[in-house]
Order: C-alpha cells, then structure tokens, then sequence
C-alpha cells in the first residue's frame, strides 16, 4: 500500500495522520469489501485521480480510498462525523480542482502561442 492515514478535525484544520491497519490495507490492496463500511460514491475521473467513499455502518466516520492513472495513492480513515464531512469536502474539492486543471491545461495546449 502507498499510504494510510487517521484523518482527523480540531483547532480550525483537517489533519492526516500516519495510520497502521492491516486488515484495512489488504481489503485495500485486494479492493475487496472494506469491514464494517458500505459504499457511498465515486468521485473524479479514474484516469486521472479518482476517490471512493465509504461509510461506517456502526460508528461515526468513514474511509476514503484515492487512485490515479498508475493505482492506489492512499487510504484516510475518519473516524468521527466531524472529520468524515471535512474530509469528504476538502478531498473532493481537490479531486474537482486536478480534472478542472487538467482540461484547462489540455485546452491550453490545442491554441497557437501566436
């Protein structure tokens, strides 16, 4: 796995903390169901930087599992509300921020320098 982390919310910021769980990152790596989650969306475009979400069916939060073009990048894990609802904003503006980006770079490069 690249990267798994803790995301938590407090003192005005979202943080990603270093997160060890192996049961977590071999359902990641094999993408096989995540324990204790159910689906919720996709977000992004799976050619350039794609997102799933999921959430906790018994506890508070959720997961978050990132991919580009070359595979996973990482998986957040939140563990409150708080946290899931913060990450769920900041991730798929970032994720919304690289497909804009790239259209406009793509377009960018279709008009003469004249």
């Amino acid at each position: 796995m690249s990267e798994l982390y803790t995301v938590t919310a407090g003192e005005g910021r979202l943080r990603f903390l270093p997160r060890s769980d192996a049961a977590l990152e071999q359902a990641v790596q094999d993408k096989a169901p995540l324990p204790g989650c159910e689906f919720v969306s996709r977000l992004g475009d799976p050619g350039l930087l794609h997102g799933v979400v999921f959430r906790h069916m018994d506890r508070p939060g959720g997961v978050f599992v990132l991919e580009d073009a070359g595979g996973l990048l990482f998986a957040a894990v939140a563990e409150t509300n708080l946290a899931y609802a913060l990450a769920l904003g900041h991730l798929g503006r970032m994720i919304s921020y690289a497909r804009y980006g790239a259209d406009i770079f793509a377009e960018n490069m279709l008009d003469d320098d004249d």
